[in-house]
C-alpha cells in the first residue's frame, strides 16, 4: 500500500475504512471468497443443507491430530442440540454485528470510544 501513498495511520476507524480499500483489495476479497465458496462449499442435493462432503480440517472429519470425535456427533440427539445451539449463536452474532455497524454508521463511533476517554 506504500506505492499508493496509503499508510496504516491514515486509515479511518470503523466502517469508514471500507472507503479506503483500493480496487485491487476488493478484487482480492471477491476472488478469494468466490473461489472458496465455489470449490470447497459445493452442496450435494442428496445431503442435508449445510452438510458438505469432506467436512473438517483439510477434508478430514473429526479431529485431525488424534482422530476422535470429542463433541460426540455420533449421537443424533446430541448433534441436533449442538447444531441448533450453533445456529442460534450465529444468528445472535449477526444481529450484534448489524447493531455495531448501525451504531458506527449513525454516531460515527463505537461504544467504548464514545463513552470512555481516550488513552
Amino acid at each position: 500500500m506504500q506505492e499508493k501513498g496509503l499508510k496504516f495511520a491514515d486509515m479511518p476507524h470503523g466502517i469508514a475504512a471500507i472507503s479506503k480499500v483500493p480496487l485491487e483489495g476488493w478484487l482480492q476479497i471477491v476472488l478469494f471468497i468466490g473461489h472458496y465458496e465455489g470449490y470447497f462449499w459445493r452442496q450435494d442435493p442428496k445431503r442435508a443443507p449445510g452438510d458438505y462432503e469432506g467436512y473438517g480440517f483439510l477434508g478430514v472429519g473429526k479431529n485431525f491430530i488424534i482422530n476422535v470425535d470429542p463433541i460426540n456427533f455420533q449421537d443424533a440427539e446430541v448433534k441436533k442440540t449442538k447444531l441448533s445451539a450453533e445456529l442460534a449463536n450465529g444468528r445472535l452474532a449477526m444481529v450484534a454485528l448489524m447493531a455495531m455497524l448501525f451504531q458506527n454508521g449513525t454516531v460515527g463511533s463505537t461504544g467504548p470510544a464514545m463513552w470512555l476517554p481516550a488513552a
